[in-house]
């Protein structure tokens, strides 16, 4: 995933402009129902948060499918169907 501008790319502004853009993902929804963003303005907001997230992931020499699935199973052991189906509940209050 490299690209012209890498050298701009260090860790902290990468992960500053993921924060920007996932909040930017926000807009398309601002005044509508729960459903009703326009779907282009969803797209291009939702393509910059991926793309800033896998240049941070890259630059760290991380796996991306590895760590959803590490972080998914970590989510399964704090969040067992069996205690946690049906509750809001915070993962220590089960």
């Amino acid at each position: 995933m490299r690209e012209i501008g890498e050298q701009f790319h260090n860790s902290k502004d990468l992960a500053v402009a993921l924060s920007i853009e996932a909040s930017e993902l926000l807009e398309p929804f601002l005044w509508k129902g729960n459903e009703d963003a326009n779907p282009d303005k969803l797209k291009n907001e939702l393509a910059d948060v991926l793309m800033y997230a896998l240049l941070l992931a890259d630059k760290h020499g991380l796996d991306v499918k590895e760590i959803v699935e590490d972080k998914m199973k970590l989510n399964n052991e704090k969040y067992p169907v069996e205690k946690d189906k049906g509750t809001a509940k915070k993962y220590n209050e089960l």
